[in-house]
């Protein structure tokens, strides 16, 4: 590239997916399973940041789920037959949770203008965090950036070379 500052804008990804506290958990985990997603930027109805759900999240919250546990169960539902009871009353605990039960609230965010080393700076502090969402002056999310967006630009370079 030429003397020109990369930002986060020159690389981060626009097409954001994302859930709305109401999503139920379950939905929101096949997303991030499907996609292979490590985390989905949390937005009201009208694409406001209202939090972010990880992975890690997921995992290690107290939520009483923790769905690596959850997936096995559902493989060995014939171990609860002499217990169906305490098996149900689980399942309608999990399926009940909502994307607000175990999202971060107050997530670290960018803005388009935030200079590339400060987000390699800003992964390299937050190990459990990907994606950041970049957001406008009104918190209303226009991309995020994931641990891979940052090797981006290093195509770029590799390109050029």
């Amino acid at each position: 590239m030429t003397d020109k500052q990369i930002n986060v804008q020159d690389f981060m990804t626009k097409q954001v997916v994302s859930v709305h506290p109401e999503t139920p958990l379950l939905e929101a985990a096949q997303i991030l399973m499907s996609r292979n997603f490590d985390g989905l930027p949390v937005v009201d109805h009208n694409g406001i940041l209202a939090g972010l759900l990880t992975e890690y999240d997921l995992i290690s919250k107290s939520t009483m789920i923790h769905l690596p546990t959850f997936q096995k169960i559902l493989w060995q539902m014939s171990v609860f037959e002499k217990d169906t009871s305490a098996f149900q009353k689980n399942v309608a605990e999990i399926t009940r949770l909502a994307v607000r039960d175990v999202m971060n609230n107050d997530p670290l965010t960018f803005d388009e203008h935030t200079s590339y080393e400060d987000a390699v700076k800003t992964f390299m502090e937050h190990h459990r965090i990907n994606p950041i969402p970049v957001v406008d002056a009104k918190r209303k999310v226009v991309g995020v950036v994931s641990r891979f967006d940052i090797l981006k630009p290093f195509q770029f370079i590799n390109n050029h070379v």
